[in-house]
Formats: structure tokens, sequence, C-alpha cells
């Protein structure tokens, strides 16, 4: 029984006539184990992806594709790229999975394409926590020469020679059909690893070199849109929302008893407020101003000395000269400490600025009847001390 890395190591062999290899799968048989033994750095780069957890699809099954998008949030990108790359794949588009790979530093957007149904595979057969990468993704892209031109790596093992772009595509190919293809790509520069290119291929021979690696294969995820594997986040949020749900209702309780009980004690302060006030100011109210209640108080402990008739004309005159207005009294009656009085303004505002002069002076005001007669307002005042 094959292990599951030996059967993803048949995936990267070297293609030959047989049906599999021509389109290899995980459900290939071709090749075996074995034929690694002379697969080089690539055969251990593709080792230590497999033991990470990724698995890789064969160069033959994903087309790599640098293209210029005119969007740059990944959602907008991932709805324009079908229509971008349409011209560029033989598949119908529904037939086809697309996926973002990043984006390069040149302002290009790498993206991948594959099969479905080659992907459904690759999801049937692997594990649910495995990233899908394709294999070009196992060689880290070159860097272009200084004129910007691109520059091209590349790995031969038997016949079947991989190849990773220094603008981020890449692709697998028969060794006797490569030539073709790399003078139709403008004969860019060739660094070769691996076993040697074909008798009389130009290229800069760096078999004795690692094959570069890259320094993470997960944006080359493929498992993207509707194949994006689930972060089992869904039940984590569930739980907490419902927590914070809990605490904030128990907080708005707390916050309502608080309320209830800050007013219960209020109106007991204002009961007993008014309790104390009646018998010294009948007329007088809690809610009054502090001040007013204080020189109301005041005035009750003042010693009384004969009749208060003078001084408190002398607080109504007072208080009547600090208005603007002109008042006049008419009539005057005084009676058991209380004032009575008839006066005359220009107008009822008049009036009602005199009214609450004297209030704010300390005195107690019982405005009677008013009346507007002949250009002039009238009102009858009842003050107290």
């Amino acid at each position: 029984m094959k292990t599951k890395k030996s059967l993803f190591f048949q995936k990267v062999t070297a293609p030959s006539t047989s049906p599999d290899a021509a389109n290899p799968d995980v459900s290939s048989k071709s090749g075996s184990v074995q034929h690694l033994a002379a697969y080089g750095p690539l055969h251990a780069l593709a080792l230590r992806a497999v033991d990470q957890g990724f698995t890789v699809v064969p160069a033959e099954n994903v087309g790599l594709h640098s293209i210029a998008l005119p969007v740059k949030s990944t959602r907008q990108q991932a709805a324009a790229l079908p229509f971008a790359l349409e011209d560029a794949i033989a598949c119908p588009l529904e037939q086809t999975h697309f996926s973002l790979l990043g984006d390069r530093s040149d302002g290009m957007t790498l993206a991948a394409t594959i099969d479905v149904s080659c992907l459904l595979r690759y999801l049937e057969k692997g594990s649910p926590d495995s990233a899908i990468i394709p294999e070009q993704a196992l060689i880290h892209p070159p860097v272009a020469d200084a004129a910007g031109h691109v520059v091209w790596r590349a790995y031969r093992h038997a016949d079947r020679v991989l190849v990773r772009a220094s603008d981020g595509t890449g692709f697998a190919v028969h060794a006797d059909v490569l030539a073709h293809i790399w003078q139709a790509a403008g004969k860019p520069r060739v660094d070769s690893y691996g076993a040697d290119l074909p008798a009389g291929f130009p290229c800069n021979d760096l078999s004795a070199q690692e094959v570069p690696q890259p320094d993470s294969l997960f944006a080359a995820d493929l498992r993207q849109g509707v194949y994006r594997p689930s972060q089992g986040f869904a039940r984590p949020l569930k739980l907490l929302a419902a927590c914070a749900a809990i605490a904030a209702l128990f907080h708005l309780g707390i916050a309502v008893l608080d309320v209830r009980a800050q007013k219960a004690i209020a109106q007991d302060l204002r009961a007993d407020a008014a309790r104390a006030l009646t018998p010294l100011l009948p007329d007088a109210s809690p809610d009054d101003p502090p001040a007013l209640l204080q020189r109301q108080l005041a005035a009750l402990a003042a010693p009384q000395r004969g009749s208060s008739f003078l001084p408190l004309m002398d607080r109504v005159a007072e208080a009547l000269l600090l208005l603007p207005d002109a008042v006049q009294f008419r009539q005057l009656n005084w009676a058991g400490d209380t004032l009575r009085l008839t006066v005359e303004a220009a107008d009822l505002g008049a009036l009602q600025r005199a009214e609450t002069g004297l209030k704010d002076s300390g005195l107690l005001i019982t405005v009677g009847s008013a009346a507007v007669d002949s250009g002039a307002a009238r009102a009858e005042l009842t003050v107290r001390p």
C-alpha cells in the first residue's frame, strides 16, 4: 500500500506517454517512489512541503498568469479575474477555478487557473486542513535582469523541465519542446538547476546549487472563494456574541437598579427638605434657588426692631432702582408685615421685570390682577419680607 507521500510524488515525476502521466492527478498510478532517487533538490522541496501539510498540484494541471487588474481590493480582483483571463484559458469559465496568488512589486497580479474537476479530486483526497499549491510555487521566482527583462529558473529531471519566471508565472514541459517555448518567449536568460538542459541550449549552469525556495507557501493556496476552508470561527464567535449580550443585559440591569435607587434617594431628600422648610417658609420649595432660600432664612433670623415697614420699603425701592424701566406707585397699603402695592409701568414687560427684580432681592411676591389702560400697565403686588 502506497503512503500519502508516495502518492504525492507520483504527480511530480516526469510525464510519459501513459494517460495518467499526461494528465497527472491524485488518482494517477504512474511512477513510483523509487524514481525519486535522482530527483535532486526539488525532491527535497516537495518532501518538505508535504511534511508541512501541503498538497502539491503538478504544474501540468495549473496555469499561472501575470496580469494587470484595474482594481485593488481582494474582493474586486476576485470578481474581475475570470473576465481578465477569459481569453487566456482553453476551458469554459464555469469549469475553471481562479485564485489570486498576490500582488507583485511591479503592480501586476499573479493568478492561478485550474480545472474545477481536478481541484475537486484534490479536495476529496487531501486533508481538510491541507493547503493546495501549484508545483511551480516550490521554486522561488528569480529577479528580472537589469533591463527589466524576464528571467527563467529551470529545473530538469529526466525529460521534464519545470520553469519559474521572474514575473511569477511558471510551467512544466518536455525537454524537447523547451527551446521552442523559450524562443517564443523572447529568449529570456535561463538559470539551470537539476539535470543538464538539452545540448546547445544557452543557460547559466547552477546545478551545483540548491534550488531557491520561497519563504512561505501559504500565499499560493488554491483553496479560495467557494473552496476556502472553514476557519472554525463560527461557533466561538456565536459563543462570544452570546456572552457579550448577556454581559450587556447584566450591566443594563445594574444601571436600571442604580437609577431607581438614585431617584428614591433624591425623592426622600426632597421630602425631608420640604418638611424642614414648611414651618419657616410656607411658600418656599426645595426646588427654589439655594441663594434665594438662604436670603429668606437669613431674613427670618434677623432681629425684629419695631415696625418692618421702612426696611421692607427700602428693599423694594433698592430692587426697583436697579431696573431699566420706570415704575410708579399708584396705591400702597400696609398691614401685618404685608405690603400691598398698585404699581404702574409702560407695559406688561416692565411689570414682569419689576416682579422678577423683587423676587431676586429675596422678597416674597404675589401678583394679583394686571391690566393695560391708556398706554400704561398696572398690576397689584403683595410683598412680604
